[in-house]
């Protein structure tokens, strides 16, 4: 998610001190990024893409960036061990977009893998106490229920580097796997469009073009 702290945790977690990190409300990272690092004496190589809802790019741009990266790394055997879903608590609601894009990072990695995810929360630093328990029981209640009925576990993120070490830790004895979109385009040789998670951003598209063309029709009435 655009925003959340993705870099910063990685840089956390790495020690890297020369990643481009965003300070202002524009989004940072452009591109996928590998960052290379040891863990308990284990290598561990994170993969930083831009997130959904960015400043420059496109929901559909992001999606065909991750897509075209996944397809070329199921040829090569590539596969993961893990995914963090990093949300900043200090949001004081879920957008309806909000939802939309876990609906389709849930279709991106396959209900099978969830098991896989873990649901962090950063930003604690900017909200009370009171406030940041309010908002993350109603998100495991409630937006990340589904995630967490298929086995995901949550953390808070405390922004220290011992923090995004232990979060990453948690993944790494898991067995590695394809995500769903992979096997998709990979093994059935779907195109993006006809996958879960290309399917559902069409459906996103065509329900906003719906939603304008009846603010459009609503504002010429009104002139």
């Amino acid at each position: 998610m655009t925003g959340s702290g993705k870099t910063t945790f990685i840089a956390n977690a790495t020690g890297r001190t020369d990643l481009q990190i965003g300070h202002t409300l524009t989004s940072c990272t452009q591109e996928i990024q590998i960052i290379e690092t040891t863990i308990d004496g284990r290598t561990v190589r994170f993969v930083d893409t831009p997130g959904f809802s960015d400043t420059y790019l496109s929901d559909t741009e992001v999606l065909e960036m991750i897509a075209d990266y996944l397809s070329a790394g199921y040829s090569k055997e590539m596969r993961l061990s893990g995914i963090i879903y990093l949300h900043p608590i200090s949001d004081n609601r879920v957008t309806h977009h909000a939802t939309k894009n876990l609906d389709m990072f849930r279709k991106l990695t396959g209900e099978k893998n969830l098991k896989n995810v873990i649901l962090a929360t950063s930003m604690w630093d900017k909200v009370s106490p009171e406030e940041g328990l309010n908002r993350e029981r109603e998100l495991q209640g409630n937006f990340w229920s589904v995630f967490m009925a298929f086995g995901a576990q949550y953390c808070r993120h405390d922004a220290s580097a011992q923090s995004a070490k232990k979060i990453a830790s948690m993944l790494m004895d898991n067995e590695p796997f394809f995500l769903e979109l992979q096997e998709e385009m990979g093994k059935d040789n779907k195109a993006l469009k006809d996958t879960a998670a290309g399917r559902e951003i069409m459906s996103q598209l065509s329900q906003l073009k719906e939603q304008q063309q009846k603010e459009l029709a609503e504002m010429k009435e009104m002139l």
